[in-house]
């Protein structure tokens, strides 16, 4: 964007028609919003690809069929304030858990206590999103991350994310695009997108025959029973979450009604895991903000609350946003056009041969880019330090005075907008404010040197530069808040 503008095409490959990426944001409100449904939200391929992850579930769906589930699944975001805080209590034991356990690895393994232990974060944050997501949209336990079925999901996806790393992945997606048929092969990559599935679906029938407490709303298929359609008292809630989803099926053409737990399951743990292990490295890398996070926690005097994380602490309201900013777990979506229309531009695009337009005409099935990540760091925007991690912009109004803050989700698109926007935002916020304040009140993170980039691979993946073959990781050198461990506070 900072060569070519907002607006621009790039050829399409392999017979393919030339994509459009469009960062202009009246054409997006459009898009987005009033004309959401004349777009598909993925490609033919990209429908494939996602129907062998997790199914036939919202993320899958396009036209009338997600209007319809995206109306069955809204209860299980929109219920009522006092439901919210009692799910926050599994979600706060969970990140609590979790961090003892770093706790406890960095004391039995660091040979030097105040030099702490340099760890693949990532083996951390993903065990801990990974539990919430089980307590918190199952009632199942993950143990930490430490369970059979645990450490089979985290591997398999790591697994497929490596793979993704290499350059050969971008010309394997291109040639499954010219010849779909390829995407149904016995492929290994593909394979292993189906053992995640199938481990998933496994999950889902496990959760189906625990028995959940009596009168209890906090789990997330639990509430949105009691909320939305009146359970009756019976020894397993779960098991009425499923008959329901089964009926919903009936409706809704949903093959399997499984496939909506796999996708919350899936969308929840995932990105959570991906954007607090982003947050980490950031702040190991600009101490003087996790300090700054540290101290406003540490002031509190008690562990935070639900009302602290979510509207009393400026600093981390400010350091959430400006992750979300930065590194987008997103960093791009596509729509699909559905019919011939004409886009309208809020801004003249000037085309290769100098000549200004107002409008372009696009074809039904032509693709459609929308930078996410590249809007985000715009620096007619956001400022000439766009590209840089600094939550201070959120705290001082005049650096936001080019952002339009009702555009998307505080002005980004980071979580889609519109009828299509991510429907289980308020509940990712709620984890990761959350999972953050957990780790940074009892552990230091320090930068390792390792020059990490990141790359999109489903979502956005970190790795160290030129150690592609190492797969995914995270290093950081974590310590003791102190010497004991605790935290000053308490």
């Amino acid at each position: 964007m900072h060569l070519y503008g907002r607006t621009y095409k790039i050829k399409g490959a392999l017979f393919h028609p030339d994509i459009l990426v469009i960062g202009d944001q009246v054409v997006l409100r459009d898009i987005l919003g009033k004309e959401a449904y004349s777009y598909e939200v993925k490609s033919p391929i990209s429908r494939t690809l996602v129907e062998r992850v997790i199914g036939r579930g919202l993320v899958w769906a396009e036209g009338d069929v997600h209007k319809r589930q995206r109306h069955e699944l809204a209860p299980f975001f929109t219920f009522s304030a006092q439901a919210v805080r009692n799910m926050f209590n599994n979600v706060s034991t969970c990140t609590n858990i979790g961090v003892e356990n770093l706790e406890s690895h960095i004391i039995n393994n660091a040979n030097d206590p105040k030099q702490g232990l340099t760890v693949n974060i990532m083996e951390s944050t993903e065990s801990v999103t990974l539990d919430i997501t089980g307590r918190f949209v199952l009632n199942y336990d993950f143990e930490s991350g430490k369970s059979h079925i645990a450490k089979f999901f985290k591997e398999t996806w790591k697994k497929q994310c490596s793979v993704s790393l290499y350059w050969t992945s971008v010309l394997g997606h291109v040639i499954i695009r010219a010849f779909p048929f390829i995407a149904h092969l016995p492929i290994p990559t593909l394979e292993a997108q189906l053992a995640v599935k199938k481990a998933l679906r496994d999950i889902a029938q496990t959760a189906a025959n625990q028995t959940v407490n009596e009168g209890q709303e906090k789990d997330l298929l639990t509430t949105m029973v009691r909320v939305r359609y009146g359970a009756p008292e019976m020894s397993s809630t779960i098991m009425y979450v499923l008959s329901t989803l089964r009926s919903i099926s009936r409706r809704t053409m949903i093959n399997k009604p499984d496939y909506q737990v796999c996708t919350i399951a899936f969308t929840s743990q995932d990105t959570t895991a991906g954007t607090l292990t982003f947050a980490l490295h950031q702040l190991a890398m600009h101490p003087k903000y996790q300090s700054r996070l540290r101290d406003e926690i540490i002031q509190l005097g008690r562990e935070p609350t639900y009302d602290d994380l979510m509207s009393r602490m400026p600093w981390l309201d400010a350091i959430t946003m400006e992750i979300l900013r930065l590194r987008p777990i997103g960093p791009h979506i596509e729509r699909v056009a559905a019919e011939h229309t004409v886009l309208r531009f809020g801004n003249r695009v000037q085309t290769s041969d100098g000549a200004e337009i107002s409008e372009v005409a696009i074809k039904a099935g032509q693709t459609i880019i929308i930078p996410i990540m590249a809007m985000n760091r715009l620096k007619s925007v956001w400022g000439d330090d766009a590209d840089d991690f600094n939550p201070e912009r959120w705290l001082d109004p005049a650096r936001l005075e080019h952002v339009d803050r009702k555009f998307g989700w505080n002005g980004m698109l980071t979580f889609s907008d519109g009828p299509r926007q991510c429907i289980g935002y308020r509940m990712a916020l709620l984890i990761f404010k959350t999972a953050l304040a957990a780790y940074i009140r009892k552990l230091e993170f320090h930068d390792t040197g390792a020059v990490i980039h990141a790359r999109f691979v489903g979502t956005l993946q970190p790795y160290i530069a030129s150690e592609e073959e190492k797969g995914t990781q995270m290093p950081l050198r974590v310590t003791l808040v102190n010497e004991s461990g605790v935290d000053p506070a308490y």
